[in-house]
């Protein structure tokens, strides 16, 4: 199942606002020092992790209220198979921003990754199958894989991924979408999910 829910301000996540939308985004747990320094507490510990400064704000919200633990949406670059860089785009603690959405403060930690394979699927001798795909621009992420459909250059996939404690992202399953179909499929009509949980918006793209 994938993660992305019917209701966006149900998760930090929304569904792609039309087949070929392109992103590699994902919720991780993490603690809030006094000071407002975030790290993470999974396995993983990256070296670089950045924060926008609008989440800066609500960060610093969550320390008013006596809380020092998030939910945090970021978006991951990957160098040479793992993950060398994050961004903190957004804050998922709706208990306190956003208390009237029913929505859970404890969500899985992964990722939703959608782009074009822009690298021929190859075999790494320690972590099986891999794919490149390109999610923005020239940048793209490498997802280890068990199981997916026979992928060329130039498919479209989607697939959700963990992110292991040694730096990798990987998936189970991955879907092709047929880019002939999604040609002619029209943009879905879905709230549009800003940078941060209010009521009126959700926390990330």
């Amino acid at each position: 199942m994938s993660i992305v829910q019917k209701q966006p301000r149900l998760h930090p996540i929304g569904e792609p606002e039309y087949l070929l939308q392109t992103r590699a985004i994902g919720v991780l747990k993490g603690v809030i020092a006094p000071n407002g320094v975030i790290t993470l507490t999974g396995e993983f510990r990256v070296k670089a992790l950045t924060l926008e400064a609008e989440v800066h704000g609500l960060v610093l919200k969550l320390l008013k209220e006596g809380e020092n633990s998030a939910m945090f949406v970021v978006y991951p670059q990957t160098k040479d198979g793992r993950v060398n860089k994050l961004q903190v785009i957004g804050v998922w603690k709706p208990s306190i921003l956003d208390p009237n959405s029913g929505a859970q403060d404890d969500l899985p930690e992964e990722f939703s990754i959608r782009g074009e394979v822009c690298k021929r699927v190859w075999c790494d001798d320690n972590y099986g199958r891999n794919v490149s795909v390109k999610v923005f621009g020239d940048h793209f992420v490498t997802v280890d894989f068990i199981d997916a459909p026979r992928l060329s250059k130039g498919d479209f996939v989607s697939m959700d991924a963990i992110l292991t404690k040694d730096g990798r992202l990987r998936t189970k399953w991955v879907e092709k979408i047929p880019v002939s179909e999604a040609a002619f499929a029209r943009p879905r009509q879905i709230i549009r999910p800003g940078r941060q949980v209010r009521r009126r918006s959700s926390a990330a793209n």
